[in-house]
């Protein structure tokens, strides 16, 4: 077969612009952080990390909803936190009421101790969070507690009987508090009526009464005591699983990276030795088509 110019020049041009295209996909690849883009690139990789992603948003949603119910959930525990001790000086107040060396004026001072404790309670627990009482089941756009003397205690209840919650996982849901109408249902009756009748208890002056009322603070300190420990256990729920997408999050998104993203190192070596094939090309054709038959004569 006869070797000519046109057949070496042709061959050159191939293997130029195959050079040159490599060069171009190389720094593509360089420039974007990505050696899979589209599709044709690489179907499988592309599908798999697709579908990774996809899982990565969604499990960075939950956490966001988990945030947003670890805070509202811990400041939920700390009012609780705070009504259990309101609730054992009212203990401290109706034990000191029941002893018999306590005259009516002492047992007055008591009662008007208990009525601020009542009132701070109440204030207490009409926290909110943003726009959302706390203690409010699902009417959580109106404060679940009001001091108004119509309701047991005197205090109306406005909040219902479904705590809020947050969705943590799929067809997963944790309360992120308690709700009003579960916090005054004591053993002994509504929480604030146990406190409005020791009030009342100790403005009669009547020692006996206050002596049967001791079992009646007992169970309400225990019930508001055990709805903080449940709501602890979710708080507590919230957090691992939080911490297990931080961690899943961090190895998906290694997967994703091990997929589609470019090997700099590697993509670099490439380069280099496109780019010697290249300049080789160049030099050659600089040799070879700058002689002609004139040359030779």
């Amino acid at each position: 077969m006869r070797i000519t110019q046109k057949i070496l020049f042709g061959n050159f041009m191939r293997d130029v612009n195959r050079n040159r295209s490599e060069l171009a996909s190389v720094q593509s690849d360089l420039s974007s952080g990505k050696r899979v883009r589209i599709p044709s690139q690489g179907p499988t990789e592309f599908e798999r990390s697709r579908i990774i992603e996809e899982n990565i948003r969604k499990e960075e949603q939950y956490q966001s909803n988990i945030s947003g119910g670890l805070r509202q959930g811990r400041m939920a525990q700390e009012a609780l936190d705070e009504t259990t001790d309101r609730l054992i000086d009212i203990k401290r107040i109706l034990t000191q009421g029941a002893n018999g060396s306590a005259d009516a004026d002492v047992r007055t001072n008591m009662a008007d101790e208990v009525a601020g404790i009542r009132d701070s309670m109440v204030f207490t627990l009409n926290q909110s969070y943003g726009d959302r009482y706390l203690f409010a089941g699902t009417n959580s756009d109106e404060e679940p507690f009001v001091n108004d003397g119509v309701g047991p205690g005197g205090v109306t209840n406005n909040s219902n009987n479904t705590p809020p919650q947050v969705t943590v996982a799929d067809g997963v849901k944790l309360d992120i508090s308690i709700t009003g109408t579960e916090l005054r249902d004591t053993d002994s009756g509504d929480l604030f009526e146990v406190i409005g009748n020791i009030e009342q208890a100790l403005r009669n002056n009547d020692a006996d009464a206050l002596s049967g009322m001791i079992d009646g603070i007992d169970d309400s300190i225990e019930h508001v005591t055990t709805v903080t420990s449940r709501l602890g256990n979710n708080i507590n729920r919230m957090g691992y699983v939080f911490e297990q997408y931080e961690s899943t999050r961090i190895s998906q998104q290694s997967d994703v990276s091990e997929m589609v993203d470019t090997d700099y190192a590697e993509a670099f070596s490439e380069m280099q030795r496109i780019q010697v094939a290249f300049d080789s090309a160049m030099a050659v054709h600089s040799k070879m088509f700058g002689n002609s038959l004139l040359n030779y004569l």
